[in-house]
């Protein structure tokens, strides 16, 4: 029987490439089908030169596989533990999963995508000091055009303080620069915390490391992620935060921000993080005026609610279809938030259907597929995005008259070091919010490129939870290669593998750049396997219209589906009982950030953007997109 079973399956397996074979060979019928599809496809690499419907449906495909097959939970599971459901959002992330009440929260584990690599013995190979030296530091600033501003670069941030932070150890590492780049390491040598290792109890992945966010969509960057920080914010009168009388984040004695979490921030994530108080405290006012006999507590939690669902939407349809810029790409954001009938059908009839129809946002039930809610260690790994930041905030004056398509005169080229830190927040009270905003509006972000990282973040002043500086700086570059290591995420070739991708050969079949070629010949030799991560992601061919690579957009195909579908407050509870009729409206009406910088600064953009058609993530000067008529799910790609 399994020579007859060999025979047949012979011409199947000759399709597939060799490294698939293994995971192939332990799936359904189904699965295999499907995966024969989705490969056939990669072999060419045409899937976003596909009709939309067409590559619509690859993504679905992708999409069903990996979330069989790149969920995997670290840790203890609870059988059959349930409790009494909450309707409101807990300070530490506890209590939204129905059958797991520390899933999603404070200290619980980074979970992963692909099996863990145990690089111990190449935690220094090649040495981390000459990649960051050699392929990461930047030569020449390269952008991003007009597709990506810097308020889309200190949005990812502003997500970042939302969703994942590592413990780390008590015990310091000490990097030293080889004498090959040391004179041109910013730093000859740093210290920094190890990532803490802790036992997880089981026994399949038996140690992990823990997130001191809170990994659900759940505005922890603005209320924290736990009791403590929590009560530091409220103002405990109205439900409100506490803001400056400026608009700006109130601070310490000691110059720190109070918010959410304040770490390793700068100026733009800290305007970003002083909207959405605003934005909350607005929803509070709004609330009490709607229902007089709501309490400070129920103000605060209907409010916040609220909050972070608009934020959630913001990302999901206007900050990602900025950064993925196709038609496919648009339509399948959209698609996670309102399905293929859309936004019309949706408001007008409610959630019909299961989430192809409905979209994911008010599924009847939260859909964890078998394994506990967690951000994982890959996901961190693709969102490593320092690129995106500039040598210089281009400071523009907001109070002369605007230039051609609005563009403010430049006044001054603010070195970003003295925009980071207890610096930045000193330096942000002078330039104050709406010409921080202004500016980074008009200033298009840097390219996700190799020669392409900040030097100033070569040598980097880290913060302690509370925004207080640490004595020892860091060469970041350097450290986020040494991390990947540390924590046992795949290098790029076995990375793409776990993902279902096909490998890499040689080198160029990763980038065309004769340069880049040439340098990763001299750092790696000829062995692709050793390709770091973060150096990869970096040197990949982009698709057009996208500012990251593909490797990493196909971890986002299954984390920006999970952290909406498995999350209760989406789902089954995205609802006028739970969030307040006039709170489910406010959320179904706001569709962008302009949104809630119009109902907070009306006249900002009206004055210094020159389209109202674009995003309030793209460069403001930009000019109004060209109109097509043809239906969205009908059109072809350029």
């Amino acid at each position: 029987m399994s020579s007859i079973k060999a025979l047949f399956s012979a011409p199947f397996y000759r399709l597939i490439h060799r490294d698939f074979h293994e995971v192939v060979a332990t799936m359904p019928l189904t699965d295999k089908i499907l995966f024969l599809i989705m490969h056939s496809v990669d072999k060419f690499g045409i899937w976003h030169r596909l009709p939309v419907l067409l590559g619509l449906t690859y993504l679905a495909i992708r999409r069903m596989l990996q979330q069989t097959y790149n969920l995997i939970n670290v840790g203890s599971t609870p059988v059959g533990v349930r409790f009494n459901h909450v309707d409101y959002r807990t300070s530490d992330g506890k209590l939204n999963d129905p059958s797991n009440e520390v899933a999603g929260s404070q200290g619980s584990f980074f979970g992963r995508n692909i099996q863990p690599v145990d690089q111990r013995d190449k935690l220094t190979k090649p040495d981390p000091m000459v990649v960051a030296t050699k392929l990461l530091a930047r030569t020449d600033f390269k952008d991003t055009g007009k597709q990506f501003n810097m308020i889309a670069a200190s949005w990812i941030q502003f997500m970042i303080h939302d969703w994942i932070d590592h413990l780390e150890d008590t015990q310091q590492i000490e990097l030293i620069a080889p004498t090959e780049v040391a004179s041109q390491c910013p730093l000859k040598s740093f210290k920094f915390y190890k990532t803490r290792e802790v036992p997880t109890g089981s026994y399949d992945i038996n140690s992990g490391h823990l997130n001191i966010r809170t990994p659900w969509w759940d505005g922890s960057a603005i209320y924290g992620s736990n009791n403590k920080t929590l009560s530091k914010v409220r103002t405990y009168k109205d439900g409100k935060l506490k803001i400056s009388e400026d608009g700006l984040l109130p601070h310490d004695e000691d110059g720190a921000a109070v918010s959410g979490d304040v770490r390793n921030s700068w100026a733009g994530v800290s305007v970003l993080q002083a909207l959405f108080v605003k934005e909350h405290n607005t929803v509070c006012d709004t609330l009490k005026r709607e229902y007089g006999d709501l309490n400070d507590e129920d103000l605060y939690r209907h409010a916040r609610l609220v909050t972070s669902a608009v934020i959630a939407k913001i990302h999901t349809i206007d900050w990602t279809v900025e950064l993925l810029k196709t038609d496919t790409l648009l339509a399948g954001m959209r698609g996670n938030w309102y399905g293929l009938l859309g936004k019309k059908f949706k408001d007008a009839f409610g959630h019909v259907g299961g989430f192809i129809l409905g979209g994911l946002v008010g599924l009847k039930s939260p859909q964890n597929h078998g394994v506990p809610y967690s951000l994982t260690e890959e996901f961190t790994s693709v969102y490593r995005m320092h690129a995106l930041l500039p040598d210089n905030l281009l400071l523009r004056d907001t109070s002369a008259a605007p230039g051609p398509n609005k563009l403010p005169p430049l006044i001054e080229e603010v070195p970003m070091a003295e925009m980071i830190g207890l610096r930045g927040e000193a330096r942000l009270s002078q330039i104050g919010f709406t010409k921080q905003m202004v500016s980074m509006g008009h200033q298009p972000s840097g390219a996700l490129e190799l020669f392409n990282y900040p030097m100033f973040l070569r040598d980097l002043t880290p913060q302690d939870r509370d925004g207080k500086d640490r004595p020892d700086h860091v060469d970041l570059a350097a450290l986020e290669v040494y991390r990947d290591r540390e924590r046992k995420v795949a290098r790029y070739n076995e990375f793409r593998r776990g993902l279902m991708l096909i490998p890499i050969t040689k080198w160029e079949d990763l980038t065309d750049d004769a340069e880049a070629i040439k340098t990763l010949h001299e750092v790696y030799g000829d062995n692709v396997e050793d390709l770091d991560l973060l150096v990869g992601l970096m040197a990949e061919k982009k698709i057009r219209g996208f500012a990251i690579s593909e490797t990493a957009f196909l971890i986002f195909t299954v984390m920006a589906t999970r952290r909406l579908e498995a999350d209760r407050f989406f789902t089954s509870y995205f609802n006028e009982e739970t969030y307040t009729k006039k709170g489910l409206e406010w959320v179904n009406t706001t569709e962008s950030l302009k949104d809630v910088l119009q109902r907070h600064y009306p006249e900002m953009l009206t004055t210094w953007m020159n389209s109202s058609s674009n995003s309030v993530f793209s460069v403001w000067d930009s000019p109004p997109p060209a109109h097509n008529a043809v239906p969205l799910y009908l059109r072809f790609p350029n």
